[in-house]
């Protein structure tokens, strides 16, 4: 009797550690990529001509309705 208490804790812990561990990782993927461009990426855009703050703000907001 005290097996199967004990036994039945095991996969309850197990299982609950398991459903955990889906839910964390699925949020890091979903939030993944989701970042504002970079001083570095600015300066490459700059650099490549689209200098326009009109230009970058509309690539910025093109970039972040592909992750939603």
């Amino acid at each position: 009797m005290i097996d199967a208490i004990v036994g039945s804790v095991i996969v309850v812990v197990a299982t609950t550690g398991l459903v955990l561990a889906v839910e964390v990782a699925n949020r890091a993927m979903s939030e993944a990529g989701r970042h504002p461009l970079t001083q570095y990426e600015r300066e490459i855009l700059r650099s490549a001509g689209l200098d326009d703050p009109k230009k970058i703000n509309l690539l910025q907001s093109d970039l972040d309705s592909l992750f939603r």
